[in-house]
């Protein structure tokens, strides 16, 4: 449709200069006709010494030419400049400066046309509420003198072409356009089937290798819960009777027995704040917002202010709400390990079709190197760098910019909410399926 709209303001743009053109040269061609075929042979010596009884039948034939309205107004010139005869009196007998194309025309044979407002000092007595086309032929009288031949021809002729160029080159063009549309309809219908097949092929690979990976998450938990976890644990309860058990001479094995234990507590509690970062609990029992609202409380502990905002209705397929679990939590991760912030504010939204993930802090902002682009650790953090290839697989971008005033930097993230429509409708606060 656009096409066909440009192709028919630009033929109605065009179609007047055309007929202008056209019109110009079948002027030309007429008065050149005109000229050499019924001026030519009535113009002798007595006709171009102004003898009147010889120049009455070139006189009535201009006259006639000029009463049935073909022609507005005729002169014939002399190489001075001399106009021999014209159909105002007041005109004949004068000489007039002739313009370098028009005193060219007495060398040879040829014609120049063009329309004409008669500014003219010659048509200072030929009146006219319309534009004319003014022709100049070069003739020979039957002596063989130069001489020039002036025609003014109505201008009614262009604005006829004009509507003729209109219907014709607009009706043309728009049929063979929709021609076309017709002969490429039944690839175009092939092609847009194939782009549909493909992105639903994407769509489900993409949902498979999100299934595949939150799967192999959930497996790892599992190991870790049941193996490295349990051993921490019930060490963190065997070493205290370990060190009961000791006598009262052996402080030294005490304290490192008790430091040891310590130790194991810590180690325990980071095993387990690493289950909960590799498959967060709330995200499946209380949803996307009370995960993001743990990941905040572990940063707020620390003496981190932050605030979070976040669209109920991301949760209600599980691979966005994972998506967006780990942009906040890599976020606020970077946040705390490099920025130097004392706030940060989290915010995630459904804009359209798309999922936008923000992550803005007032920390100490990104360096840049030399070249221009960020030096900052958080820009070479291999954690930022995978989780932008899986944002890009999916279709969305992943970037990194500092504030506005150069306070702090802005982690911004978009995807498809199309990501989770195709590997299954699990909402993220439904029941977990089977461990593996």
């Amino acid at each position: 449709m656009a096409v066909l709209v440009v192709v028919a303001a630009s033929t109605l743009l065009l179609s007047r200069p055309l007929a202008e053109s056209l019109a110009l040269r079948e002027a030309k061609e007429r008065s050149t006709a005109f000229a050499r075929t019924v001026v030519a042979p009535l113009v002798d010596d007595e006709v171009l010494h102004g003898d009147v009884p010889a120049s009455a039948p070139l006189v009535r034939i201009m006259q006639a030419r000029m009463a049935d309205g073909s022609i507005a107004h005729m002169k014939i010139w002399n190489e001075d400049g001399r106009v021999l005869w014209s159909e105002e009196p007041g005109v004949t007998g004068h000489s007039y400066e002739l313009e370098p194309d028009v005193a060219a025309l007495f060398s040879g044979t040829g014609a120049t046309a063009e329309v004409s407002d008669l500014d003219k000092p010659e048509n200072a007595l030929e009146q006219s509420h319309e534009q004319l086309i003014e022709v100049y032929v070069g003739f020979r009288g039957t002596d063989g003198r130069p001489l020039v031949f002036e025609a003014y021809w109505p201008t009614e002729r262009i604005q006829q072409d004009v509507g003729d160029l209109r219907w014709q080159f607009t009706g043309l063009g728009l049929g063979a356009l929709l021609l076309l549309a017709v002969a490429l309809l039944p690839l175009a219908v092939s092609l847009a089937r194939r782009v549909d097949r493909g992105l639903a092929e994407r769509e489900e690979m993409t949902a498979q290798a999100l299934s595949a990976s939150d799967l192999e998450r959930r497996r790892l938990s599992q190991d870790l819960h049941d193996g490295l976890v349990q051993d921490i644990v019930g060490l963190t309860y065997v070493l205290p009777a370990v060190s009961a058990a000791l006598p009262s001479s052996a402080a030294v094995e005490r304290e490192l027995l008790d430091r040891a234990s310590a130790d194991l507590a810590r180690s325990a509690a980071g095993a387990r704040e690493l289950l909960s970062d590799l498959y967060p609990a709330d995200l499946d029992s209380g949803g996307l917002l009370a995960a993001v609202d743990d990941l905040a409380d572990r940063q707020r502990r620390h003496g981190l202010d932050v605030r979070v905002s976040v669209d109920p209705g991301l949760d209600e397929t599980l691979p966005v709400a994972q998506m967006v679990y780990r942009i906040v939590r890599e976020g606020l991760r970077n946040v705390a390990r490099h920025a130097a912030a004392s706030s940060v504010e989290v915010e995630a939204a459904r804009q359209g079709e798309r999922v936008v993930v923000e992550v803005r802090d007032d920390g100490v902002g990104l360096a840049r190197s030399a070249d221009g682009h960020p030096a900052d650790a958080r820009a070479r953090h291999l954690g930022l760098r995978l989780l932008r290839d899986t944002i890009r697989t999916l279709g969305g971008e992943l970037s990194a910019r500092a504030r506005p005033g150069g306070r702090g930097v802005v982690l911004h993230a978009e995807f498809p909410v199309v990501m989770g429509s195709s590997g299954g409708s699990t909402r993220a606060g439904a029941a977990r399926p089977p461990e593996p």
